[in-house]
């Protein structure tokens, strides 16, 4: 993986975990897994076509994914319902948004699909080693797991 195609996730995540939700991310080691996720993880898949062809998987543990819905939707939140999946899809969709401007600044035109939210024990992997880079914040740990055909 080159860091010109990690980079711009890590900096969507954090700005947009810090406009929306008001969270200062400390992002861990980054290291490669497979694509496999916690059972009761909130999972958001993206994935990228254009000059770049790959996912983007943005993990939440249920507790955290829970305290994120509860700050977008400025109420608290108990369970992840319909609307709350819908508030942490437009969470990916954002966080993939912002990078596919910053991909577009150094002139890689990229396409983000629709996301597509899904919890961890129902995520069907493709067996495809991910770059994974873990964040903690205030309210618990999220990661974003990457995968670029190079």
């Amino acid at each position: 993986m080159k860091a010109e195609h990690i980079n711009p996730f890590i900096i969507s995540v954090c700005k947009i975990m810090k406009d929306i939700c008001m969270l200062d991310l400390k992002m861990g080691k980054p290291f490669v897994k497979d694509d496999k996720y916690e059972g009761d993880s909130s999972l958001i898949k993206l994935g990228i076509i254009g000059a770049l062809k790959g996912e983007v998987v943005l993990s939440l543990h249920y507790e955290t994914a829970l305290a994120v819905i509860s700050k977008m939707m400025m109420m608290p939140v108990n369970e992840i319902d319909a609307i709350g999946q819908s508030a942490i899809s437009e969470l990916g969709n954002m966080i993939a948004g912002n990078a596919a401007t910053v991909f577009a600044n150094d002139s890689i035109i990229i396409d983000i699909t629709t996301p597509d939210y899904c919890v961890g024990k129902d995520y069907a992997g493709s067996g495809k080693q991910v770059f994974c880079i873990p964040f903690e914040s205030d309210i618990g740990e999220l990661s974003i797991n990457i995968f670029i055909e190079e």
